[in-house]
């Protein structure tokens, strides 16, 4: 299967090299510019193709993970998702501390420290959570969901899931 993949993907590079070729060889030749929407035409599908390549390959490295992180709100809207967010969130700096801060009913903030310890060395960077008295908030073991170009964390925690999007 290998093996026509390759032959369907150097049949399309060869059809739109001759095409390209072709197209700009007859506008040299008479300037007419049917021949430049013909070319305008067949790069359509090949640069949309490219974009998409492009756009896709994002790695997750360390130096995105590290940052200011909230409670994203949009997954289940509602009061109770706005006065988490409100209340709680965490940061990963670059020296591997893991700081989850913690709004009390005082107005005060209480953070609560621990260390980052990093599974892989390679995109998508993973990490676990090493904090010395168990938080209930605060899961061990976050687990990383990513797109394109966005990724965020979900905590396992007695409220249940709590979505962490990076703000800084």
């Amino acid at each position: 299967m290998p093996f026509f993949s390759f032959l369907f993907f150097f049949g399309f590079v060869l059809f739109i090299a001759i095409s390209t070729s072709i197209c700009a060889w007859k506008y040299c030749r008479t300037r007419e510019l049917a021949y430049l929407k013909k070319l305008g035409l067949i790069w359509v599908f090949p640069s949309i193709l490219i974009a998409i390549v492009l756009y896709a390959h994002y790695p997750i490295t360390k130096e995105r993970v590290v940052g200011l992180y909230q409670i994203d709100a949009s997954f289940y809207p509602g009061e109770n998702a706005d006065w988490q967010k409100e209340h709680f969130s965490f940061e990963i700096n670059e020296k591997d501390e893991f700081l989850f801060h913690e709004k009390l009913k005082d107005g005060n903030v209480k953070t609560i420290k621990g260390k980052v310890v990093w599974f892989r060395r390679s995109p998508p960077m993973l990490f676990r959570i090493d904090i010395e008295h168990a938080h209930p908030l605060v899961d061990e073991y976050p687990t990383l969901y990513r797109g394109n170009r966005k990724f965020y964390y979900v905590f396992d925690s007695k409220f249940g899931n709590m979505f962490y999007r990076k703000v800084k």
